[in-house]
C-alpha cells in the first residue's frame, strides 16, 4: 500500500512535496524542473531550507527532488511515471552541472525526511485536475488503495465534494471491482453518511453486495447488516451478518460487528463467550493486528470492557450545533470579562492546598449544577442550549473553572458540525487562554505563585485540566514550552497527565538537551515511552553516545515495540480504542510515533537511531 505524508511529518514536508510536483508538471524534463525547484525552495519552504546544513543545499535538494520525480504520475503522459535511476558515481550529475556525480551532488546525505518506499504524491497531482474530470480518470492505471488514501486526506481537509467525486468515479457501475477497492468503498460510505445521503449509501452497498469478489462482497454485507441493526431490524441484520461470515469468516471487522450487535441487544454474556472464540480465530488467521486481538481478549475476560466501549461510542454520537448557537457562543467568548480571582487558597509549606470558591462564585456554581434541565453539558450540549442563555445572564460564571471546563468540553461537539475549523479553534483558544489567566490571578491574589497546585486535591482538577487542554491546543508552538514547564516543574510535579513526555521532547527541539535529561532524572523509574526514549534522545544530543546506546538498550528492554514503530517507514496503524492505551502495546507505540517522531527528525537523530539499533526505515 502506498502512503502519503502522515500527520507526524513536519508541516514543511507537505510544502516541499507540493512544490516539487508543481515544478515537474510545469517543466517536463528533469533538469529544468530541478533547477526551478532548487531556486524556489528557500522562498517557498524557508523553514525546511533553514534546517539544511550549509553546503548541503543542492545535494539534499537533488535527493528529495529525485524521489518526488520518480513518484509523480504525469497526466500529460497518460498518468505514467518517469523513473530516473540512481546516478552512477562516475556518471554526469543529474542536476545539470556537467560534473561527475561523485564530485557534485554525490556527497554523503542526511536522511531523507520522508520514506521513499511507498511515497505518494498523487493527491498533489489530482488537485491540478478539475473535479469534473475525475469520472474519466484512467482508474485501471491508478492504485485504488492510494486513491482511497487521497480521499481520506481530502475528507480531513474538508474537501468533501472532491473526495466523493473521486471515489464515485473509482467505484462507478460497470467497473471491475475487487478486494483492493474495499478501503475506497468504506470511505465513500462514510462520506455519504456524513453528508446525509442515505439513499446513495444504501444503493452503493446493495450494488457491491452483487460483486463476485468475496472480500469486497463481505464488506458490503457487513455494511448492510449495520444498516439493518441501526433501523432496529435485528433478524435481518443477523441474516446478512451470517452471509458475510460464510464469505469471509476471518474478517476482523466482523468480530467487531458481532460484538457490537450483541451488545446492542444487551447480550453481554454471549458477547464475552464469542469474544473468546474470535480471539483464537484472529490470532490463527494473522489478519488482525495485536491491538484488536488484545481488545477482544479483554472482552473475553471481562464483559464490562465492552460495556465501557459502548458507553464511549454512545457519548460520541452528538447532535450538531446550529449556526445560531455557535454564533451566540462566539459572541460570549469575544466578550469575556477580565480575569479575576474569586477563589481562596490556604498555602501550607510548598503546596497551595485546594481551591475554595468565594461565596458569590460558589452560588453561581451551585446554580449551574442545579439547573432544572440537569447538567447542560453532561451528555450532548447542543440538544438543549439554554445553558448559553444562562451564561449571558451570569458573567461571573466565566471566572469558574468548573463552568469553563464544561464549556471547553463542548468544543469537541462544535467541531462535529460544518463549521470552519480555524474559527472554532480561535474560540477554544480564547476560552482556554482566559482560563489560564484566571489561574494565574488566583495564585497571585493568594500569594501562592511558585507553589505546588496539585492534582491530588479534587478541587484543583478542573483548573489543571483547562491548563492541559491549553497546552494540547498549542501543539508544537513556542507558547507550549513555558506552559509545560509551569505545569510539570512547578504546579503538579507528580504529573498525573503524563505531560513530562512532551516537556522532554520540547526541550530537545529547542536545543536544551541538558534540561530534557534533568526532567528524565526526576522520574528515574518511569515507564512512559516519552521518558525512556526521550532520555536516549537527550543523551544523543549531548554527545554522550555511549550512554545513549545504553539508555536505548534499557528502553527497548522495557518497550520494544516503540523502537520498531518509530523507525518503520510505513507502519500500519493499529486498532485504537478511545480512552484506552495498552502499556507495551502497538497502540502505545503508535502514539509515541505520532507525537514525537517529528522531534527525532528535527533533531537529526532518526538516522543514528536506525544505525545503532540495526533497523532501517
Amino acid at each position: 500500500m502506498t502512503s502519503h505524508p502522515t500527520p507526524e511529518d513536519p508541516p514543511t514536508i507537505d510544502g516541499v512535496l507540493r512544490l516539487g510536483v508543481q515544478e515537474i508538471l510545469a517543466a517536463g524534463d528533469f533538469q529544468t524542473a530541478f533547477q526551478a525547484f532548487l531556486a524556489a525552495l528557500p522562498l517557498r519552504c524557508p523553514e525546511f531550507f533553514a534546517e539544511i546544513p550549509p553546503g548541503a543545499e543542492r545535494p539534499l535538494a537533488l535527493v528529495l527532488f529525485r524521489e518526488i520525480w520518480n513518484h509523480t504520475p504525469r497526466p500529460d503522459l497518460g498518468w505514467q511515471r518517469q523513473t530516473l535511476p540512481k546516478p552512477e558515481r562516475n556518471g554526469p550529475c543529474p542536476c545539470g552541472s556537467g560534473a561527475k556525480y561523485k564530485q557534485c551532488c554525490g556527497m554523503p546525505q542526511s536522511p531523507v525526511p520522508f520514506p521513499s518506499e511507498g511515497l505518494s504524491v498523487l493527491g498533489y497531482v489530482l488537485k491540478t485536475v478539475p473535479v469534473t474530470r475525475y469520472a474519466s480518470l484512467p482508474f485501471a492505471q491508478l492504485d485504488p488503495e492510494e486513491l482511497a488514501h487521497v480521499a481520506n486526506q481530502w475528507q480531513d481537509e474538508g474537501r468533501i465534494e472532491a473526495a466523493t467525486l473521486l471515489l464515485e468515479g473509482l467505484l462507478a457501475p460497470g467497473r471491475r471491482l475487487g478486494r483492493h477497492q474495499e478501503w475506497a468503498f468504506d470511505t465513500l460510505c462514510n462520506l455519504y453518511l456524513d453528508a446525509g445521503r442515505d439513499d446513495d449509501r444504501l444503493a452503493l452497498v446493495e450494488r457491491l453486495m452483487q460483486v463476485s469478489d468475496k472480500r469486497l462482497k463481505a464488506a458490503a454485507l457487513q455494511r448492510r447488516a449495520t444498516l439493518h441493526a441501526d433501523c432496529g431490524e435485528s433478524d435481518a441484520a443477523w441474516a446478512v451478518y451470517g452471509e458475510a461470515m460464510r464469505l469471509d469468516p476471518d474478517n476482523p471487522a466482523l468480530a467487531h460487528l458481532e460484538l457490537v450487535m450483541l451488545a446492542n441487544e444487551d447480550r453481554y454474556d454471549e458477547a464475552q463467550t464469542r469474544a473468546a472464540v474470535w480471539a483464537k480465530r484472529l490470532a490463527r488467521s494473522g489478519r488482525a493486528d495485536a491491538a484488536l486481538i488484545d481488545l477482544i481478549e479483554a472482552v473475553a475476560a471481562d464483559a464490562d470492557v465492552l460495556r465501557d466501549i459502548m458507553a464511549v461510542e454512545g457519548a460520541e454520537q452528538a447532535t450538531e450545533a446550529s449556526p445560531a448557537d455557535v454564533a451566540m457562543l462566539q459572541a460570549l467568548i469575544e466578550q469575556l470579562p477580565s480575569p479575576a480571582s474569586h477563589y481562596r487558597l490556604a498555602p501550607q509549606g510548598d503546596s497551595t492546598g485546594p481551591l475554595e470558591p468565594l461565596a458569590a462564585l460558589a452560588a453561581i456554581e451551585r446554580e449551574w449544577d442545579e439547573l432544572d434541565w440537569g447538567d447542560p453539558l453532561e451528555c450532548d450540549p447542543w440538544q438543549d442550549t439554554r445553558w448559553l442563555h444562562w451564561l449571558c445572564e451570569h458573567p461571573l460564571a466565566w471566572q469558574s473553572f468548573e463552568v469553563m471546563g464544561a464549556v471547553a468540553d463542548a468544543f469537541d461537539e462544535v467541531l462535529l458540525m460544518e463549521y470552519p475549523d480555524e474559527q472554532a479553534d480561535a474560540m477554544e483558544e480564547a476560552l482556554l487562554t482566559h482560563a489560564v489567566a484566571v489561574l494565574r490571578e488566583v495564585l497571585a491574589a493568594n500569594r501562592a505563585e511558585g507553589l505546588r497546585f496539585e492534582w491530588g486535591w479534587l478541587a484543583n482538577r478542573a483548573a489543571l485540566r483547562l491548563l492541559m487542554q491549553r497546552i494540547d491546543l498549542a501543539g508544537g508552538s513556542a507558547e507550549a514550552l513555558p506552559l509545560l514547564e509551569w505545569l510539570v516543574l512547578t504546579l503538579n510535579p507528580h504529573d498525573n497527565g503524563g505531560h513530562r513526555e512532551r516537556l522532554v521532547h520540547a526541550y530537545c527541539e529547542v536545543g536544551r538537551a541538558a534540561d530534557a535529561l534533568a526532567v528524565c532524572d526526576r522520574y528515574p523509574d518511569d515507564a512512559l515511552p516519552g521518558v525512556l526514549y526521550g532520555r536516549v534522545l537527550a543523551l544523543y544530543l549531548l554527545g554522550r553516545r555511549g550512554d545513549a546506546v545504553a539508555a536505548l538498550a534499557q528502553a527497548v528492554k522495557r518497550l520494544p515495540k516503540v523502537l520498531k514503530t518509530l523507525v518503520a517507514a510505513r507502519p500500519k496503524m493499529p486498532k485504537m480504542t478511545p480512552g484506552l492505551i495498552t502499556h507495551g502495546g502497538d497502540d502505545q507505540a503508535w502514539e509515541y510515533r505520532i507525537d514525537f517522531r517529528p522531534t527525532w527528525i528535527h533533531c537529526d537523530a532518526l538516522g543514528w537511531l536506525e544505525e545503532v539499533s540495526g533497523r532501517k526505515a
